[in-house]
Order: structure tokens, then C-alpha cells, then sequence
């Protein structure tokens, strides 16, 4: 395969990361969640293929997920403890985990944040 950025072969960049201290009305909302995460992938210059969801009981959290041509993005909700994970993988020079990462935490809003970054590229040898 011919081409990458900086001898990368295939460009992969994760962000993933906790929030602590959400909104747990945001958190349960399923509507806006889906909606967050659309916005996500406009955002990340990624290309939607579905979005889906889950809601683990009538007042439990919720998982939400776009699978992108890129990869995926993902939110996974506890209301009750006003936690919510948030992962943000993609790939390509083209797109943007980090600024996907960044919309989502700034609609919810945590009072604490762990934010990781993974390379998973490969690399010409």
C-alpha cells in the first residue's frame, strides 16, 4: 500500500477516556445521546455506515455506538454514578479522534476527565 503519514502504512489513532461528575439526565437520555454522537462523527471527518443502542434496564445506562467506515465511536452511560466512558477510534489521515473526543466531552460536561491516546498504526520497517 503506497502512501501514509510519516512512514505509516496504515494511519489508526484511538482517543478514549472517562468522565466523571455528568449530567446524569444527559446521561440517560438516549435521544441526545445518538444525536452526540452523529455530531461526533461529522466531526471527526468520518464516514457513518449505522448507529445503534442500548439501554440496560428502564433507569440504566446506556450504550451507543456509530460503526464509521473509519471504525468506531462509542458512549457508555452509568446515570446512577454520573459516569460515562467515551471511545474514539478511526482510521485514515483524513479523520480526527481527538476532535470527535473533544465535542463529545464538552456536551457532557464532566467535572473530571482521563483522556488516552493510542497510536495503532503500522509502519513501514
Amino acid at each position: 500500500m503506497a502512501g501514509g503519514v510519516g512512514g505509516r502504512v496504515v494511519v489508526g489513532r484511538h482517543v478514549y477516556g472517562n468522565l466523571y461528575g455528568c449530567d446524569s439526565h444527559v446521561l440517560g437520555d438516549e435521544a441526545a445521546l445518538i444525536t452526540i454522537v452523529k455530531e461526533a462523527v461529522k466531526v471527526a471527518n468520518a464516514m457513518l455506515l449505522s448507529i445503534g443502542s442500548y439501554r440496560f434496564g428502564p433507569n440504566g445506562g446506556l450504550t451507543v455506538f456509530a460503526v464509521v467506515a473509519e471504525s468506531h465511536i462509542s458512549i457508555h452511560t452509568w446515570p446512577e454514578h454520573g459516569f460515562a466512558t467515551v471511545d474514539v477510534y478511526t482510521c485514515g489521515d483524513h479523520t480526527d479522534p481527538k476532535a470527535a473526543f473533544d465535542y463529545i466531552v464538552s456536551q457532557l460536561k464532566p467535572r473530571r476527565l482521563e483522556v488516552f491516546f493510542g497510536d495503532r498504526s503500522m509502519y513501514r520497517e
